[in-house]
């Protein structure tokens, strides 16, 4: 189960994640868009595999599964930010990628739910009024 607003909210990281990256290139050159460019990817994949994990426990859930069954999700959750740190470490201290681009990157799905937010709030409010 996917909502609609996942999807634009993915298709925004892609715009937001791209913006970022040449953004970074302009004001630390080369090594600053090659980070901001993997925190981007990194905090894509994180957005990606936080909605699917989410939409198949609301799926089982709305299927009658468990609470043991349901709380799978926060084992898998448990698991996606394990390995989130593990790469994050790897791309500072192993990748030595400059830390300030790269969190920049990395916040991209942060900017894009409130964009998507902004934007639906908006036009909320404009069929209102």
């Amino acid at each position: 189960m996917q909502i609609p607003q996942t999807k634009k909210i993915e298709r925004a990281n892609l715009i937001v994640g791209a913006a970022i990256t040449a953004g970074a290139g302009l004001l630390w050159g080369a090594s600053g868009m090659l980070a901001a460019g993997v925190g981007a990817a990194l905090g894509c994949l994180n957005f990606w595999s936080i909605a699917r994990l989410a939409g198949r426990t609301v799926a089982r859930v709305q299927r009658g599964a468990t609470g043991g069954q349901a709380a799978m999700l926060g084992v898998g959750l448990a698991l996606k930010m394990a390995a989130l740190f593990v790469l994050v470490w790897a791309a500072v201290r192993v990748a030595h990628l400059a830390v300030l681009p790269f969190a920049i990157g990395l916040s991209v799905f942060v900017i894009s739910i409130f964009l998507v937010s902004f934007q639906i709030g908006t036009s909320q409010t404009e069929a209102q009024g």
